[in-house]
């Protein structure tokens, strides 16, 4: 069975359906039983969704900005 080091080398091809049947159902098993790693996946998911929309923005210039980017992001899940 992976362990949860073997699963966030494999994070990137799971989420986009790359890896041999064998390696993904590993993969899944694992992601059942491990809460860490679901959750991890999870995030990385949710990061993918979030820059998936073209070029990433300019670095914000100050606290309230970074404060209402957060708030955004959050908005839109």
């Amino acid at each position: 069975m992976l362990k949860c080091r073997d699963l966030a080398e494999l994070v990137t091809p799971y989420l986009e359906g790359a890896l041999p049947p064998r390696i993904r159902f590993g993969a899944w098993l694992h992601l059942r039983l491990c809460a860490a790693c679901r959750a991890y996946v999870d995030q990385v998911r949710r990061t993918i969704r979030f820059l998936g929309g073209g070029p990433p923005p300019p670095p914000p210039e100050n606290e309230n900005e970074i404060i209402a980017l957060l708030e955004a992001a959050e908005r839109d899940q």
